[in-house]
């Protein structure tokens, strides 16, 4: 019993400074980024998310993809190849018989695809629609249905207090006015 919780104790000597130290080389990594929502959707129909986000799926057989940016920063990629955005103050890319992996990624996208068996995960900030028949998860709630209207897809409430109380010790204090 003694020598079971002296382990116990020596363990967590070892263990606690590991953990912080871990957490110190994240935050200093990441610097005063702001949380993201993840999304995993799965169905059939058509998909749009509008925001900063990155977004990785798979179009299984033959589906239709566009994917618009707006802040001219976007990268897309189908089947292992780049895709090639049109020019001018909003960036365009048309696939009409998309099939593959895709991966885009932006500051500020609207991704919309159609298809059957649908498969992606999306990381980020913005708003989603998803319509046809399917099932997604928004962060750690439970599986919902595919609906028709539009949802919020932002980082859970106590992902948003954690990064407010991290920035809130990192912040300098404010500078009075003259």
């Amino acid at each position: 019993m003694i020598r079971r919780a002296l382990t116990l104790v020596v363990a967590l000597m070892l263990l606690v400074p590991a953990l912080a130290e871990a957490k110190n080389a994240h935050t200093k990594r990441t610097g005063n980024r702001v949380p993201s929502a993840q999304l995993a959707a799965t169905g059939s129909g058509a998909m749009t998310v509008v925001g900063r986000m990155s977004v990785y799926g798979a179009i299984p057989e033959w589906g239709s993809l566009v994917v618009l940016d707006r802040a001219g920063d976007a990268e897309a990629h189908l089947a292992g190849q780049p895709l090639q955005f049109s020019r001018g103050r909003v960036r365009v890319v048309r696939v009409r018989q998309a099939a593959g992996l895709l991966f885009v990624k932006g500051s500020n996208l609207t991704v919309t695809v159609l298809g059957v068996d649908l498969s992606f995960s999306i990381a980020g900030n913005g708003r989603a629609k998803l319509l046809g028949t399917g099932v997604y998860r928004l962060n750690s709630d439970p599986e919902k249905a595919w609906a028709r209207t539009w949802f919020n897809v932002v980082p859970s409430s106590s992902a948003r207090r954690r990064s407010a109380e991290r920035c809130a010790q990192c912040s300098p204090p404010a500078v009075p006015r003259r």
